[in-house]
């Protein structure tokens, strides 16, 4: 491999990279633009990312350590839960819970839950809960 090709291609894609960055900088005014976008995200965009987040780290990462604990033969529970978990996460919830969470003028889910059953020791605990759930994966 020509290392002088190798370097060129990440310079710009780092600059690309940059370019992107400095763009989104200069569009965020409020904490709103910075969490969610100012909520002007297509719902296929952020459809796609979620679908791409939850494959990445549920199925991926997570399943990827149960097959090697228990055999190749559990992977079929990864693919269902592919396929079942974004097909009803879609379908179901998605537009609804978008919906709420707009209305709620919620950023966060942990901000979602608390403002929906208006309950501020369900956003507490949530919030912990998630923050504990990525120590734990960081092990």
């Amino acid at each position: 491999m020509d290392y002088f090709i190798l370097g060129i291609v990440f310079i710009v894609y780092f600059l690309m990279v940059g370019y992107v960055g400095y763009l989104a900088y200069k569009r965020t005014n409020s904490f709103e633009d910075f969490m969610v976008a100012g909520r002007q995200t297509h719902p296929y965009i952020m459809a796609l990312s979620y679908g791409a987040t939850f494959i990445s780290t549920a199925a991926i990462v997570g399943f990827g350590g149960v097959a090697g604990k228990y055999g190749m033969g559990i992977l079929w529970l990864a693919f269902l839960n592919i396929l079942l978990g974004i097909f009803v996460a879609f379908v179901f919830f998605g537009k609804r819970t978008r919906r709420m969470g707009k209305n709620l003028n919620s950023l966060t889910f942990p901000e979602f839950l608390g403002r929906r059953f208006d309950s501020k020791f369900l956003q507490f605990f949530s919030g912990v809960l998630i923050f504990c759930s990525c120590l734990s994966m960081r092990r």
